[in-house]
């Protein structure tokens, strides 16, 4: 998605978790009074705080179009749909009903955090929520492909035309139907071999660009399965079987092929990988005709989003950030902590074992060092201390960002595991391994970064009033007395930081300044000229800059440039974001 979707996206995002929330809370509190009125009129239960959540969630797809999130608006406007089938049939609202429901709120949540930091998440991992809610409404379709992010148009993939053309007739039809029958049922590569040999010939034959396009898609499909690069899942099965319909189509002279179905040939394609073009000729056509390289191939069967309630994840933020507190007191000497902190480690193993298992050393390793600790009734030595705040540390930093399938959480878990044991037993200090080091770096500049923008932000309010003041009086010249120095100063602290388009901008805004405050404003010439409306372009800019610093530093940094010829900050490349 593009950057100016980014600030946006903040915003979205907290009401979109509002009204999930408000949504998620409305279908239990009617599961349980449609439970405690069992063998009564369920038509008589008051549905009108669900009619408020379809309202809210109807608003949230508006939201997310807004910002360009068109699969996840998909998938909340699939739960409106939901809440409104409760609403007209209110025994399909059920318990299960209610944890789908609740479920796709925490994995739609969950990826577009994702997307906001940058990360690059794809919405077609959200499909295991978006089949979930589509059965609770009983969508006729329901594919991985609609969460694909792309526009469709008909383009030929260029092949080398070595093919001999193949008619629509009886004898082709014959073939068609026994090869697919035996892919369907066996999956056999061979029968996928013939099938993709038969669309090129089907292609050779049409002189209508759409179904030539369609059929050499097709081909490069069925080779995909012929070389063993795609599963014969269902929904490769339903293509095999939409593509016999389509046959039938143009074998009656129809000139247009299916759009849908072409889509969901290329994002099948997408799943497929070659290793050398050479492999799979004709999938690779596919690929390189529509630009699929820049798709990363998706589990969509596997739940990568939404595995644990944000509750949770807040719940173990806390109780790590209380237990981290505690012990810098006792390392200092406040004995009086000891047992609060054991009860605050014992809550800390237990959110770390729940949400991630593979720690479960580290778990042991900390329960066992705070036990000696509290027995031995004495403040840890500067060696243990060490190791048990850069344990603690560590898991503040990765229930910041939690990813459960991130195969270093168990690697460098059972590292400090092993580091607790070695300092527990009395072992010489360890030096810091290097990615402690960049630990420590990364939570010193998030500290630092959350510091600066805040100072920042409060400068920036400052100066829109100042400059805000001065644009309803032009003629009042002390309006802008203060403006020069807090134009300096910011632009000081964005040069530290190296962002130094931001800061050319700043500087171009202290002259334009400085040229009102030397000589006489002309209300209407300087708004002709465009001088009042720079200004208030550039602390826009800077005001989203600043957003981004918070969430995105190094994006901000990268993203926005300064137009020296129109003297503004602008927010310049895009950005992927799923």
């Amino acid at each position: 998605m593009s950057i100016m979707d980014l600030s946006p996206l903040a915003w979205v995002l907290d009401e979109l978790k509002k009204s999930l929330d408000s949504s998620s809370k409305a279908t239990k509190r009617f599961v349980r009074e449609a439970e405690a009125a069992k063998g009564s009129d369920l038509a008589a239960l008051d549905a009108s705080q669900l009619r408020i959540a379809r309202q809210q969630l109807h608003q949230a797809v508006g939201a997310l179009e807004m910002v360009g999130l068109s699969a996840p608006a998909l998938i909340v406007r699939a739960m409106e749909a939901a809440v409104q089938k409760f609403v007209q049939f209110p025994a399909q609202c059920t318990p299960e009903a209610a944890n789908k429901m609740e479920l796709a709120g925490f994995a739609l949540t969950g990826y577009l955090e994702e997307v906001l930091t940058g990360k690059p998440a794809s919405a077609v991992s959200l499909f295991p929520q978006y089949r979930d809610i589509q059965g609770l409404v009983g969508a006729n379709r329901v594919h991985p492909a609609d969460l694909w992010a792309f526009e469709w148009r008909w383009i030929e993939p260029e092949l080398a035309s070595t093919t001999q053309a193949l008619a629509y007739d009886d004898a082709s039809r014959n073939v068609l139907d026994r090869c697919t029958l035996k892919l369907v049922r066996t999956g056999d590569k061979q029968s996928a071999q013939t099938l993709s040999d038969m669309c090129l010939g089907f292609a050779e034959t049409e002189t209508e660009g759409e179904p030539r396009a369609f059929w050499k898609t097709a081909a490069g499909f069925f080779e995909a399965l012929a070389k063993g690069l795609l599963k014969v899942d269902v929904y490769a099965k339903r293509a095999i079987l939409r593509i016999l319909l389509q046959y039938a189509s143009l074998a009656k002279g129809n000139p247009h092929a299916s759009d849908r179905l072409a889509q969901d040939l290329l994002f099948l394609c997408t799943q497929a990988l070659p290793r050398q073009a050479g492999d799979a000729p004709v999938l690779s056509a596919v690929r390189a005709s529509y630009g699929l390289a820049r798709f990363q191939p998706v589990d969509y069967e596997a739940i990568q989003f939404g595995r644990f309630a944000p509750a949770l994840i807040t719940q173990a933020r806390k109780r790590i950030s209380s237990a981290k507190e505690t012990w810098s007191l006792v390392a200092e000497g406040d004995l009086t902590r000891l047992k609060t902190l054991s009860d605050q480690v014992s809550l800390v193993t237990d959110s770390l074992v729940k949400l991630h298992p593979p720690s479960e050393p580290l778990a042991r390793a900390l329960s066992s060092v705070i036990e000696a600790t509290v027995s031995s009734g004495r403040a840890p030595g500067p060696e243990l201390s060490l190791e048990v705040a850069t344990a603690v540390l560590y898991l503040e930093t990765a229930f910041d960002d939690l990813d459960p399938d991130d195969p270093q959480l168990a690697a460098r878990a059972a590292r400090l595991a092993k580091r607790l044991e070695n300092a527990r037993a009395g072992a010489p200090a360890q030096a810091p391994e290097p990615w402690m080091e960049e630990l420590y770096r990364r939570v010193n500049d998030k500290q630092t970064m959350a510091t600066v923008v805040g100072e920042l932000r409060l400068s920036l309010g400052v100066l829109e009033k100042s400059l805000d003041n001065f644009f309803r009086a032009p003629q009042d010249k002390k309006l802008l007395a203060e403006v020069p120095g807090q134009l300096a100063q910011m632009r000081g602290v964005l040069a530290v930081l190296g962002l130094d388009e931001a800061a050319l901008a700043v500087m171009h805004m202290r002259e334009l300044v400085d040229q009102m405050i030397a000589t006489d404003v002309n209300e209407q010439q300087a708004r002709a000229a465009g001088t009042f409306d720079r200004l208030g372009n550039n602390l826009g800019a800077l005001s989203f800059l600043i957003d981004m610093l918070n969430y995105q530093p190094a994006l901000a940094k990268k993203q926005f440039v300064y137009d020296a010829q129109k003297g503004e900050l602008t927010a310049g490349r895009d950005t992927e974001g799923g």
